[in-house]
């Protein structure tokens, strides 16, 4: 007899080992971020069925010692929540089902491992354990999805419940995510942002002044040569958590709109067209894409008004755009336009009449992607006007005057 086999257990002791070492295994995998790959996520439910296995097979061969070395415990209900051995997590049996007003905050930070998920959802009184979710997130691919944030949840209810309700976008506060639109005024973006998260507007302007958001050098104020984000942040959906602060979100917007620029080869392009006596600099067809963003819808059409900003600038005349000077004048009532007066006052920097000459100081409208595009591939048709009338735009060349006018009236 070998010196392991008195008593029978020196076999036993192998398997423990061997089963101790899948554990370690498969708690790795748990602390893996919440954007673990299928392919990892697959591994790691293998090895979920390889410690399992063991246990029925210790169940089997050592069943002296398992009264020792509890794996599997027993559940009972005990108020709510099941009272299990010793290494099986204790865990809700709630449903997710409670008022509004009972629901509690979870802060799902940018990045987080299903551990550091786990652990905030314990913390809330979510789940009864830790362990109660990294175990239901194993179980359901769905977890990999989970978007930063802060959700609304029920307290006391199962690690189940808990991935599936984490898994609603429903769930989370209007102050995790804001949506960012073409159309729109980057002022207006940090204006919501200082309502939704109670942050200051002084911060934004800080963070902007001393470009600690990623702003190329070229994207300043022509009137005041300091730095600007007007037409420098990216639509789309932005995540906002509690580890967030005004630098890091416009950061996180003008990072997007600058991996799109280089997509497109933005800054080389702008430099070979022209802008009245000079190579355009990147911010002055970023401002031509902006007015054409104010002017028209589509972007076939954007193209013919930056036709016509190009001509405009090269011949010296003013742009004459309305849209430019609502930068200044704010916003009006619904379905009330600027009057005449407005769009032509001499102080408002933003009035492209007499006696200002060229372009706004900067771009007057948050941009889409593709008017962008229609400003570095302008038309070549002889657009010199055009006026937006209710059944579309119209566009007319120089010497059409006559024609202008009475189609623009």
């Amino acid at each position: 007899m070998r010196d392991e086999e008195p008593g029978g257990l020196g076999g036993f002791a192998d398997e423990v080992s061997r089963m101790l070492h899948a554990r370690a295994l498969l708690h790795q995998e748990h602390t893996d971020p919440v954007g673990i790959t299928r392919r990892n996520l697959k591994m790691a439910k293998q090895r979920r069925r390889a410690v399992l296995g063991t246990t029925t097979t210790l169940a089997v061969t050592g069943g002296a010692v398992f009264g020792v070395y509890a794996l599997s415990g027993h559940a009972q209900d005990n108020g709510g929540t099941r009272s299990v051995g010793q290494n099986v997590a204790a865990d809700y049996t709630g449903a997710a089902t409670c008022p509004a007003t009972a629901k509690v905050p979870v802060d799902v930070p940018r990045g987080a491992t299903t551990t550091q998920i786990a652990n905030a959802l314990f913390t809330a009184g979510v789940v009864a354990s830790p362990q109660a979710y990294v175990d239901a997130a194993d179980r359901n691919q769905g977890s990999v999805g989970i978007t930063a944030g802060t959700y609304a949840i029920c307290p006391q209810i199962s690690g189940a419940n808990a991935v599936l309700e984490l898994s609603k976008k429903s769930n989370l506060s209007d102050a995790s995510q804001i949506i960012v639109t073409s159309h729109e005024w980057s002022k207006d973006v940090i204006a919501s942002l200082v309502d939704k998260r109670k942050w200051k507007q002084a911060d934004f302007d800080a963070a902007i002044a001393s470009n600690t958001i990623g702003l190329p050098a070229w994207s300043v104020d022509s009137t005041s040569h300091k730095f600007t984000a007007e037409g420098m942040l990216e639509p789309g959906t932005y995540s906002i958590t509690s580890s967030d602060t005004p630098q890091s979100i416009l950061s996180q917007m003008v990072a997007k709109r600058m991996t799109y620029f280089k997509s497109i080869d933005f800054e080389n392009k702008a430099a070979s067209l022209v802008c009245g006596a000079a190579k355009c600099t990147p911010e002055q067809v970023l401002t031509i894409a902006s007015i054409a963003e104010g002017e028209v819808a589509e972007p076939g059409d954007g193209a013919r008004v930056a036709e016509g900003v190009y001509a405009r600038l090269k011949a010296g005349d003013y742009l004459a755009v309305d849209s430019t000077a609502l930068y200044a004048i704010g916003h009006l009532p619904a379905g009330q336009l600027p009057s005449a007066k407005q769009v032509q006052d001499p102080n408002n920097p933003y009035s492209t009449y007499a006696p200002h000459h060229g372009l706004p100081p900067t771009p007057v409208y948050i941009t889409s992607d593709d008017m962008i595009k229609s400003a570095l591939a302008p038309t070549h048709d002889g657009t010199y006007y055009w006026c937006v009338t209710s059944t579309g735009a119209r566009f007319f060349t120089k010497g059409q005057e006559t024609q202008r006018d009475q189609g623009c009236s």
